[in-house]
């Protein structure tokens, strides 16, 4: 093949991902063009910039979840309406994720139309995938995660959507939530929002209680790594540490999560040492035999 008609083809793609572009404006046009320019955005590098730049492009796609609102409300949603939703929000993914559109697409508080999604509570396939969806997202948006995009993240009420789904969410929820709600704390802003009033911290670390017997059961290491982490960050405010120190589950001090036959993480002793020690308490023996069944 030659150049020419390498080029040819190359501006003859251009032109259909321009047209589909422009279709986002036009309702009988927009499914089509929302399935074709998913399914070729981790090839165009500059799809967030382009869709963010054209007119009306943004509040189409919005528009387009927005319709199917009654569906997934009702747990009716078919194939096609599926295809539909999936496609919008993978859109919205393409400008969250790039450095030059997370920021401003942020501002239009595109979020809150989205996080409803995380209060459903059906657990069908269709839903569960929504879910994802969305916290994957909010991952994007905090690939960045400045003190701007932590606020508004704040704003939105997200904080107890994550809990909620770090608690009752399947496992990749459980996973995206603990990561986004640890990303979030790790701010100055994230830790002093969550950590103000007892309501708020009562609730968290009780929900990290209830998660950690969770893991005792049904263990997940990618899971237990993050709320490690974030049991570690809590500890930096004085009020969340008096509260850890009175109910850090007991699984967490005598190396239950150690144990050979656990699947565990590559640093889950020296994150449990960390913990172990900021909040005073003696540090985890590493002969975790003797330290678990000294308890029983």
């Amino acid at each position: 093949m030659s150049d020419s008609q390498v080029n040819l083809g190359e501006f003859a793609e251009a032109e259909r991902i321009c047209g589909w572009i422009l279709d986002l404006c036009n309702k009988e046009d927009r499914p089509v063009a929302m399935l074709e320019l998913c399914e070729r955005r981790k090839k165009i590098g500059t799809l967030g910039p382009m869709l963010w730049q054209s007119f009306g492009a943004v509040s189409g796609i919005l528009q387009e979840v927005i319709d199917m609102y009654p569906a997934v409300s009702a747990n009716n949603l078919d194939d096609q309406q599926s295809q539909r939703i999936f496609a919008a929000l993978g859109l919205f993914l393409s400008m969250a994720k790039h450095p030059s559109t997370g920021v401003v697409l942020m501002r239009t508080q595109f979020l809150y139309f989205l996080v409803p999604l995380l209060n459903l509570t059906q657990k069908t396939r269709p839903i569960e995938h929504l879910r994802l969806s969305v916290l994957i997202i909010i991952c994007g948006l905090l690939k960045r995660n400045t003190t701007e995009i932590i606020c508004y993240t704040i704003a939105a009420e997200l904080i107890p959507q994550l809990l909620r789904q770090l608690e009752l969410g399947s496992s990749m929820c459980k996973i995206l939530s603990s990561f986004i709600l640890y990303r979030i704390l790790d701010s100055a802003v994230g830790l002093k929002f969550a950590t103000r009033r007892l309501a708020r911290r009562t609730h968290l670390i009780h929900t990290l209680g209830r998660v950690i017997h969770q893991q005792t059961l049904e263990p997940d290491p990618r899971i237990l790594k993050h709320v490690l982490h974030i049991y570690t960050r809590l500890a930096d405010n004085p009020q969340s540490l008096e509260m850890i120190q009175l109910h850090l589950p007991m699984q967490l001090r005598n190396g239950f999560f150690c144990l050979d036959n656990f699947p565990i993480y590559d640093t889950v002793k020296s994150d449990l040492q960390a913990l172990n020690q900021k909040v005073a308490i003696n540090p985890i023996n590493m002969h975790i035999e003797e330290a678990f069944y000294s308890i029983n």
